[in-house]
Formats: C-alpha cells, sequence, structure tokens
C-alpha cells in the first residue's frame, strides 16, 4: 500500500494534495491499492458508497483522480487549487450518461477535459483550458452524452499521447 501525506505527496508518483478548510483533515491522505473496475453496471453510481479515489489508465497511462461523485463535488470540482500534481486528476461521475458544461470558473491552472463514454472511451479532449478570467465563464461541452470526465494538467494528454477512441479503465481505490 502507498501512503502519502503532505509532506512527500509531491516527491511520490500518484499522491494528490488536497487542499481543505475542514480542520481535521487537513493531510491530504491518498492511498493506492487493488480494486474492482467500474462498469456501468457497478454499485459505485451511488454516491453514498462511492471511492472518493480511483486509478484511471488510458491507454497506457495511469493517473490518480480524486473522485467528484456528488452534485455538489462536481459544482466546486478543482477550483481554488494552487496546482495538481504531474500524474494526479479528477474525476467526474454521472449518475447517468449526459452532455455536461464545463467551465474553468475560480481556476489558478489550464486544465486538459477529458470526456470519457459510457463504454469507457475517450470521446473527446479539450486540451489547455485556460482559467475563466472574465464572467460569463466559457463553458466546454462534449459533443456526446458522456458518464465520466477526468481532468488533468493542461498539456498532460499531449505529453502522454492521449487520444480520442482511447480504451478507459476506471479502477477505484480503497
Amino acid at each position: 500500500m502507498l501512503i502519502c501525506a503532505t509532506i512527500a505527496a509531491s516527491a511520490l508518483p500518484g499522491c494528490v494534495t488536497m487542499q481543505t478548510s475542514t480542520p481535521n483533515n487537513t493531510s491530504g491522505i491518498s492511498t493506492a491499492v487493488s480494486g474492482r473496475a467500474v462498469t456501468n453496471n457497478s454499485a459505485y453510481n451511488n454516491s453514498s458508497t462511492a471511492p472518493t479515489r480511483y486509478v484511471v489508465t488510458v491507454g497506457s497511462t495511469t493517473v490518480y483522480a480524486e473522485a467528484a461523485n456528488t452534485p455538489a463535488e462536481r459544482e466546486t470540482g478543482l477550483m481554488n487549487r494552487t496546482s495538481l500534481n504531474g500524474n494526479a486528476g479528477m474525476l467526474f461521475i454521472f449518475p447517468t450518461e449526459q452532455r455536461e458544461n464545463f467551465w474553468m470558473k475560480d481556476m489558478r491552472f489550464p486544465l486538459d477535459i477529458v470526456f470519457i463514454t459510457a463504454d469507457l472511451h475517450v470521446l473527446e479532449i479539450f486540451r489547455s483550458v485556460p482559467p475563466c478570467t472574465s464572467d460569463p465563464c466559457v463553458s466546454y461541452a462534449p459533443s456526446a452524452p458522456i458518464k465520466y470526465t477526468l481532468e488533468v494538467n493542461g498539456g498532460f494528454s499531449e505529453l502522454n499521447g492521449i487520444a480520442s477512441g482511447d480504451a478507459v479503465l476506471i479502477t477505484p481505490l480503497s
């Protein structure tokens, strides 16, 4: 098992450092152990029992992702974060396939927005989307319904050869 504390998070691959205002959760801990793959019929579609971390494999690239399972988590996303570790991201999980709009409100760094279909393939990628600097913010929407969206650092997709059509494997961490 890999356990990452705030002090070591930037030095260990796959560690996600969380910034939170909750007094009891200031250490930003990520764990990595083997788990069961998510499928369309997964029990993890119920946000009350859903894991909070996933390993997302796109082609041969691995991303350690925080989950945005609930409507509140999906609305907040990565807002107000100052950075994201190199192979870290946020996985947005929707209860059904849908066309969701994304924006960069209160973001402080560019992101790649990777839209993923229910059959676990990359539909399309918006690359190096800049933070919103004026109101209203530009929104980014997939061309077809999606079940998942993965946000990673701007340029990550190009650097790692992630492209439309790539197969995706989503594995929950315990």
